[in-house]
């Protein structure tokens, strides 16, 4: 149970609970977070409440005013990380969808993956539960 905009539980007698995707954090916290900067999360010294604020702001627009660096591009993506002060860095590959959308566009997604990852592939891969070296789709669908 959780909620952006107010208290995930509130009772009569004016105990409320704030939660985010599960996790209980303080109710001024949640207020906070149509405010944020870049600045402001890299501030952040509690890791769970920044991994809260990164998928509230956006991972992609977190990368793109942030500095993040692309630090691989081949035909599955380009792999972004940037490094965070005290917690493991956000690395991220920008994907692109082969299927159109029914405008004729393609979506772009952003896949978190692991902080050791190193090619775009090695990371697609990963989503899949696959190695690098066996990520060879035929058709993309």
């Amino acid at each position: 149970m959780d909620r952006a905009d107010g208290p995930a539980l509130a009772f009569p007698d004016g105990f409320a609970l704030h939660a985010w995707r599960g996790m209980p954090v303080p109710g001024a916290f949640l207020a906070e977070l149509t405010t944020l900067t870049p600045e402001r999360i890299r501030a952040e010294e509690n890791a769970e409440l920044r991994r809260v604020m990164l998928e509230f702001y956006g991972y992609d627009r977190y990368l793109a005013e942030s500095g993040a660096r692309p630090v691989d591009r081949d035909e599955t993506g380009v792999l972004w990380r940037i490094d965070l002060p005290d917690d493991e860095p956000v690395v991220m590959v920008e994907v692109v969808n082969s299927t159109p959308e029914p405008d004729g566009t393609h979506r772009t997604y952003w896949l978190r993956v692991p902080p050791r990852t190193r090619t775009a592939r090695q990371g697609v891969a990963w989503t899949f539960g696959m190695a690098e070296e066996g990520y060879t789709p035929v058709l993309e669908t």
